[in-house]
Parts: structure tokens; C-alpha cells; sequence
């Protein structure tokens, strides 16, 4: 059966313009990518000029009593975009807000023992934030209505002491060896609240995922992931599983998809994902090991296009359902049935 160890983060991702590749437990005190020797053709540039293609994204999933969300924040260098989602599990019917952010120094943080990724727009407030010495994850949002949208007023909280809590950084190759693709993986239980048009949902436990990703990009990238979040029998079950051309040549070996039960976290391999029928029907997403043999049925989607100066991106974001079987290293099977997700199709033109 597949096996992917975990071990021990390095101090600094980045030594003497090599990246440390390799599968941790834990988190380096940075996600810092900057100073690969030759990033691009091999060819030793200015760290100023290639550094201008590392791209980061910051995530921030979660699932209450009757809600599952998304919060991103995506980093372009030149502008940011913040968007939050929300979906009603029972009805399907969604909630988007999204800001265009100008520039500044830096959107996302580095900084994996405290950090604030912000939006302070007056009808588009919306944080993700996280503390080592106050020991919690956070996102709140509160987020100005209009004809077609309600006011939205909320925020989800996790204790780090938590049992769910587990850490992990994932160093890839992106493709090649001279460039690369860390993610920083943090599960989590969460609690939170939510407010539409100033009418409290009552306060609900839940689980979360937080996601920051940072890479050099190639001047076309696509990538597909989901997120699996929810419970079965009792078992806390978070999954994050992911398809890109950014993916490392040996994916077999570095990849940045996980399942944590419990808060046991299994490393799982390369996945590919399908959807014969369109986006909008039946996904398949499957590995080549047997640990992995999922579908996912979309039960609402949400497709936005960014296009500015010679920057264009579209995405459509899905919520639904997974159904198929999930493999953990100890050989336990996960059964998934009408398991509620989010998937998210992207692309990217620089």
C-alpha cells in the first residue's frame, strides 16, 4: 500500500537556493520561498525579477450546523482579491461577496507563528488571523448587502489545543526541482455564528481547514482541488486533495494531499480528477493506489472571471457532495456518503 512519511520541518524552506522538498509534520517558522538559485531557464536572475512570479493563496474552509464556507484571499503581487462563500447545506442557495484589493507590500503573511490576511473595505470587512502565543485560528467577515445579497455578519474560531488541530507543510517540486510549491495544512474543530440581515444562527461546533499556498508560477497554471469537511459515525474527517500543472514531476513522492481522521493525518497519493459530463455533473476523482475512490456531485456552483491589465483568471467555485471510499495509512476505510465539500476549478494567465 502507498506510504508517505512525515518528518520533521526544516528551520528554512529555502538553503543556500535549494528548497528542502519532503513531507512534514509540523511547520517551518516561514513560508518563505524566495532565493531558488535559477527558478526559470536556468538562468541565475535577480531575486527581485523572480520573485515577481511567486503567487500565494491563503484558504479558509469550514463547515457549521448548517452552513459550509470558503474565505480566500489570493495574492497577485500587483492587486489581491478577497471573496468569501457560504452555502446553506440544506437548500443549496449560496451567499458571494468579493473585493479587488490594492496594492501593498504584501497580502498574504509569511509568518506561520502569527499572522493577519486582511480586507478592511467599509462593505467588505473580512480577516483570516492566527496567534501561536494566543493558541487560535480565526476568520471573521462582516460584509454589506445589496438588492441581490443579504448583509452577512459572522466568524468561525478554533483553539489550537484542540485534538483535530494537526499541522503540516508539504514542499514540492513545481514542476522541476529548480522551482518550487510549499503548502501549509492546518485541520482544525471550529466554532462560529452567523448573521443575515442582523437575524443570529445560533452559535454551532464544526470543523475547518486553513490552506496557504505559495508558489512560482508558470505564465498559464490550472488547478483543481477540493476539500472534504464533516463527520461520519462520530469520526472528525477532514480531506484536501489537489490537480494542478504545477504538480511535481515525481507526485508520487511530493504532493500536498492528506486526510486527517481524528486528528491522525495520512498523506495519500497523486490524484486525477475527471469530469466527463461537464463541471457542472459528476466529478471523478481517483489515484492509481486504491486509497482513493471518490465522486462529487455538485449541487451549486459560482464562476467569476478577473480580468486586469495582462493578468486573467477564472474559477468556479462548487459546493456538493462526495460519495466512494477514502483509505487511511492504517488501512481503515472511510465510507463517504452524501459528504458534503467544496470543490473549486481554476485557471490562471499571467
Amino acid at each position: 500500500m502507498y506510504s508517505r512519511e512525515f518528518s520533521e520541518p526544516p528551520k528554512q524552506i529555502i538553503q543556500k537556493g535549494k528548497a528542502e522538498f519532503g513531507t512534514y509534520e509540523g511547520v517551518s517558522a516561514k513560508i518563505d520561498i524566495k532565493g531558488m538559485r535559477a527558478p526559470y531557464a536556468g538562468i541565475p536572475l535577480p531575486h527581485f525579477i523572480s520573485s515577481l512570479r511567486i503567487k500565494s493563496r491563503l484558504n479558509y474552509a469550514f463547515s457549521l450546523d448548517k452552513f459550509i464556507g470558503l474565505a480566500a484571499f489570493i495574492d497577485f503581487k500587483f492587486i489581491g482579491l478577497g471573496e468569501i462563500t457560504l452555502w446553506n447545506k440544506e437548500s443549496g442557495k449560496k451567499y458571494v461577496y468579493h473585493t479587488i484589493m490594492p496594492p501593498r507590500r504584501r497580502f498574504v503573511p509569511i509568518s506561520t507563528t502569527r499572522g493577519i490576511c486582511a480586507c478592511y473595505n467599509k462593505s467588505r470587512y473580512l480577516k483570516i488571523s492566527w496567534g501561536r502565543s494566543h493558541q487560535h485560528h480565526a476568520l471573521s467577515y462582516k460584509l454589506k448587502g445589496d438588492s441581490a445579497r443579504p448583509n452577512l455578519e459572522g466568524y468561525v474560531y478554533s483553539p489550537m489545543e484542540d485534538k483535530m488541530h494537526h499541522d503540516m507543510m508539504f514542499v514540492c517540486p513545481s514542476p522541476t526541482s529548480s522551482r518550487c510549491s510549499t503548502t501549509w495544512t492546518t485541520s482544525m474543530s471550529v466554532q462560529g455564528q452567523i448573521s443575515i440581515n442582523k437575524e443570529n444562527v445560533d452559535e454551532s461546533k464544526g470543523l475547518g481547514l486553513m490552506v496557504l499556498n505559495r508558489a512560482y508560477y508558470k505564465f498559464h497554471s490550472n488547478k483543481n482541488f477540493v476539500y472534504g469537511i464533516g463527520t461520519i459515525k462520530q469520526q472528525s474527517i477532514i480531506f484536501n486533495l489537489s490537480s494542478s500543472n504545477l504538480d511535481a514531476a515525481d507526485s508520487d513522492t511530493y504532493n500536498s494531499n492528506c486526510l486527517v481522521v481524528d486528528g491522525n493525518a495520512t498523506a495519500l497519493p497523486p490524484v486525477y480528477m475527471t469530469h466527463p459530463f461537464g463541471i457542472s455533473k459528476e466529478w471523478v476523482i481517483q489515484d492509481t493506489e486504491n486509497m482513493v475512490d471518490l465522486t462529487f456531485t455538485p449541487a451549486s456552483l459560482n464562476t467569476r472571471t478577473v480580468n486586469i491589465i495582462a493578468l486573467r483568471t477564472t474559477y468556479t467555485n462548487m459546493f456538493g457532495h462526495f460519495d466512494g471510499v477514502l483509505l487511511t495509512k492504517d488501512g481503515e476505510k472511510i465510507t463517504l456518503k452524501h459528504f458534503p465539500g467544496i470543490l473549486q476549478k481554476g485557471m490562471l494567465r499571467l
